[in-house]
């Protein structure tokens, strides 16, 4: 999984179930890195990046097994449940994207209301109809 390190000068981020402070470095889904340092912008990689993280997940797929598996599927609901339960930490296409997977198929109402309570965006809303359509059609 990537790193990434919050710059920010003050203030707290809380996003794929780790909360950074200013200085604070963690371990996110690689999705997520992607969006903290390219979308949010308080965010770098502690590596050089995702290449990096490529090539130290393979080789730690052969140390360890099958531990590694429950790893990345845990990793996998971390951030669907983030996206689910606090859908304002991310964007619009974002959102959009992570719903053309399918994974979020049975947490599309659960999105809404929580999209609703929160930044309240037609664009989102536009998301989960089309979704629906899809699952219809």
């Amino acid at each position: 999984m990537p790193r990434v390190r919050y710059t920010a000068d003050g203030g707290r981020y809380r996003t794929g179930g780790v909360t950074f402070e200013p200085g604070d470095e963690g371990d996110v889904a690689p999705g997520l890195a992607d969006h903290l340092v390219e979308n949010v912008g308080d965010f770098e990689y502690v590596d050089d990046g995702p290449e990096d993280d490529v090539e130290e997940e393979n080789a730690g797929d052969d140390a360890e097994g099958d531990e590694s598996e429950d790893s990345a599927d845990d990793d996998g609901a971390e951030t669907k449940n983030s996206v689910v339960t606090a859908p304002e930490e991310f964007t619009i296409d974002d959102i959009e994207a992570e719903l053309e997977t399918g994974d979020w198929d049975d947490h599309l109402e659960t999105l809404r209301e929580n999209e609703e309570a929160g930044k309240d965006r037609a664009g989102v809303y536009d998301a989960i109809g089309v979704r629906r359509a899809e699952i219809e059609g």
